[in-house]
Parts: C-alpha cells; structure tokens; sequence
C-alpha cells in the first residue's frame, strides 16, 4: 500500500489525492491539533500509486514567474468595503459568473466549516468574499471542476498557493476555460482551532456568534476582526485582543510544511496572485489619494504570472483603478513572495497546550503573557480613520 508521506511537513493537505483515488480509498483525518491529513483504507486500496503520483507538493516544481504587477481597486465602493483589501477577488469573480461561469472559493457554513464551494451567482458569491485564516477542505471539488471544464463552463479558483497546485495536478493538463487565482498566504491554522475559538468567544461571552469578519474595514485597512452575534452585537477581536488572530499574525498555529512552502517566493502557482499590497505608502506615495486609491479602504496587489493572467486583468481594467508596478516593490512588504513565515518554537507549546486541554487553555495562555499590549489595538481603534490618516503622514 502507497505511502503518502513520511514527515508531516511533505503534506500541504491540498486534497488532489482524495480526489484522484479510483477507489475513494483515501479520505482526509484529523491530527489531535485538528490538522488534515490523508489516510488510505488498505481495504480499498488496489496499489495503483495515483494518489502519490497526483501530489505536486512533494513532485512538481512551479516555473511560472511574475509577468507583471499592479496596484489595484475595485471601483464599486460597496464591495470593496466588504473586501479583506482592494476587492480584486470579487470583481473578477463576478464578472465571471455573470457571464454564465462559476466561480470556486472557500466559504464557511453555519456550523464555521470551511469548505471550497462553487456559486453561480452574484448574490452567493458574498460566501467567498473576504479573508478567512483558516484551512479549508476541499473535499471531492476537484472532480466537481474536472466535469465542468470537460462540459466547456468557465470556471474561477482561487485558493492557497499549495491547493491551486493541487488542481493542476488532479487536472493534468491545462484548460482554457479554467482561470486559477492564489492568495498571497501567511500559513493556515487548522479550522478545527478556529472553531474551537469561537466556542470560547461564545461562552465567555455568554452569546451565539453566526458570522465572523477577519478583516473589519470599520477600523480601517488591517487585520482586526469582528465576530457577530445572533442578536447584532458584536465582539472586537482585534490582532492585539483576540488571541486566534494574534498567533496566527505571529506564525505560531500554522500547519507544519507552511515554514517550509515551496511556494512562498516568486515562483506562483495561479494565472494570478492577489493579496494586500502593504508598504503602498513607501513604494507609491504618489498614488496615495489620487482616483481611490485610499489606505483606509485597502490597496490590492495583482501579480500576473502567465499570458492568461495578463488577458484577464487587462480584460476587465475598467472595473478598477489600476497602476503598474513591480514584483520586486510589491514583495519588500510581502514577504511571503520571498520566503515561507519563519518557524518558532513557541508553536509546539502553544499546539501542545491546544491538544491537551483545549482553546480555552491557549486563551488563559494569551491573556497571561499578552500584558498591556492587549489594551494598545482597542485604544487605536477607537481613534477615527480620517485621524489616523493624517498621523500617518504626520509620521512619514
């Protein structure tokens, strides 16, 4: 019987050999920090080696590199507003469905599983929109993508680096009717963690929470959080308050192989990658204030790396204010575009502490060790976002 892996850190969870199994041998399981793993029932399992063969992580080496690069924003202010950045995702997306595609994403369900899912809809595509910092299953939606692009639909992915490779590889060949977008990406925590962070929030709070913003543009453009409840309160989980978005800000709850990403450098697996294009200030303070371009809102980075790539973004320019820029500007406040996030050993203790007593003991943790720099995020975002603007050029 094959053997996937020997290390942890040789699997990215990407789901293609689940999907390529003939026998539906292989499903995924959780480790006791809630990671996914592939496991192979030796009771189905014919030796065919497919699912080895399929795994792009360990045997497929990326060659595309950046074509070209911009700074983008959607023009819709509506939906850039409930975008983790410059709302780049969704206005190709929609365009996409609009025009009888389908688009596939991660989205959550009521129950905070992430899942990859495909809408149809512009409507539905509020499901897939904004950041999620967690792992998402993709489960059997590779076959579901294989049948569509064979009956000639227009399909959008977007996903981490690591599971768009996973497709590609499930595909084995390319299609024209397939556009594949990678998010610049962190690392992912497991989505069993996050979970089990909500259930915390909800008892120490005493409420129910049903929806979870990871990036809350009312404290502008960052990585401060709201949790929702089911009577409209909300909850600040702010990236110096909320004790889920701190560690995984700080690398510390991430999967093995993220500190080791083969695909953290210039070397992207999508037609192309979006994410925030942070340190704008420094590297385009020019376009600061001109045509929409407003920190407040959030600034995206598009970096094409294939000729589709390209078409595309200069398909739809229209629906965005767009300036050229450059790899090498765009990954100095990226780093993820030059090395995977750096490994520290405080994980194994925090992770070990998740597994053995749970997220409510890594929240004692945090509120221990956090001190005062637990209050500094609350007080800043009480200042009003036009204030914090002019400080910022103030300081700069």
């Amino acid at each position: 019987m094959e053997k996937l892996y020997n290390k942890n850190d040789e699997c990215c969870a990407c789901g293609a050999c689940v999907n390529v199994c003939p026998k539906n041998a292989v499903s995924m399981k959780e480790d006791k920090y809630g990671f996914l793993f592939p496991s192979i029932d030796e009771n189905l399992c014919i030796d065919c080696h497919m699912c080895k063969k399929v795994c792009a992580y360990q045997n497929i080496t990326e060659t595309n590199t950046p074509l070209k690069t911009w700074v983008a924003v959607s023009k819709d202010k509506q939906k850039l507003e409930k975008s983790a950045s410059g709302g780049v995702f969704y206005t190709l997306a929609n365009e996409t469905v609009k025009n009888g595609g389908c688009a596939v994403g991660a989205g959550f369900d009521s129950n905070f599983n992430l899942n990859h899912i495909t809408v149809r809809n512009s409507e539905e595509l509020k499901k897939l929109q904004g950041s999620k910092y967690t792992q998402s299953s993709t489960n059997l939606i590779f076959r579901d993508i294989k049948k569509m692009l064979n009956s000639g639909e227009r399909v959008l992915f977007s996903g981490c680096p690591c599971q768009v490779a996973g497709l590609k590889a499930y595909l084995g060949k390319d299609y024209e009717n397939l556009f594949t977008i990678d998010l610049i990406c962190h690392g992912v925590p497991s989505n069993r963690a996050f979970k089990d962070y909500i259930k915390v929030l909800e008892n120490r709070k005493n409420v129910k929470i049903n929806d979870f913003s990871f990036r809350d543009k009312s404290y502008g453009w960052g990585i401060n959080g709201t949790a929702f409840t089911s009577d409209k309160k909300k909850i600040k989980a702010l990236c110096t308050s909320s004790s889920y978005i701190y560690y995984f800000l700080h690398g510390l709850i991430y999967r093995k192989n993220c500190y080791s990403c083969k695909y953290a450098c210039k070397n992207r697996t999508g037609d192309i990658s979006i994410g925030d294009f942070w340190g704008i200030e420094k590297e385009h303070p020019e376009l600061l204030g001109k045509n929409g371009i407003d920190e407040s809102k959030g600034i995206s980075v598009i970096i094409a790396n294939t000729q589709k790539g390209i078409d595309t973004v200069e398909k739809n320019k229209d629906f965005f204010e767009l300036y050229e820029s450059s790899f090498e500007k765009a990954s100095r406040g990226n780093a993820q575009l030059n090395h995977p996030s750096k490994y520290d050993s405080k994980r194994e203790d925090i992770l070990r502490l998740y597994a053995e007593s749970g997220w409510e003991a890594v929240e004692s943790r945090f509120n221990k060790n956090i001190g005062i720099k637990k209050y500094t995020g609350y007080v800043k975002s009480l200042i009003p976002k036009g204030l914090k603007r002019q400080l910022k050029k103030i300081l700069r």
